[in-house]
């Protein structure tokens, strides 16, 4: 079974899914890499999904 991003996912990732960044780190997570950019990119995720939300609860 073959299972392919949809283009659109593959557009959002990449406009959205910034190159990593210490500064919006937690302190804790500075020596981490990995672990502080997955962090910030759940939480720009959590950010846009809100603004989704909010967006398309203005038009009921």
């Amino acid at each position: 079974m073959e299972h392919e991003i949809p283009l659109i996912v593959d557009s959002l990732y990449r406009y959205f899914v910034t190159q990593p960044d210490p500064q919006f780190w937690p302190d804790y997570f500075k020596k981490d890499p990995i672990q502080g950019h997955g962090l910030w990119s759940f939480y720009q995720g959590l950010q846009l999904g809100m603004q989704l939300t909010d967006a398309c609860l203005e038009k009921l």
